[in-house]
């Protein structure tokens, strides 16, 4: 499993690397996320990245915290 820093870093990933795989039936189900995401002047929450990344693929949220004391 791939891993980033952030669920936007995923999104990204997912559309440069998996979107173009699709069946065209979910690429017209995701078209507007997409245009969306792309689009100057619109944006995309991260739940809504979140339900898209996991409705494809599996993702998970890791958070990790180290104390220094």
């Amino acid at each position: 499993m791939k891993e980033f820093k952030s669920t936007e870093e995923a999104f990204v990933w997912f559309l440069e690397n998996v979107f173009p795989q699709l069946p065209t039936e979910d690429k017209v189900k995701l078209k507007d996320v997409k245009y969306d995401y792309y689009k100057e002047g619109r944006k995309v929450s991260t739940i809504r990245m979140q339900r898209v990344l996991s409705k494809f693929g599996d993702f998970e949220i890791v958070y990790r915290f180290g104390w220094n004391g």
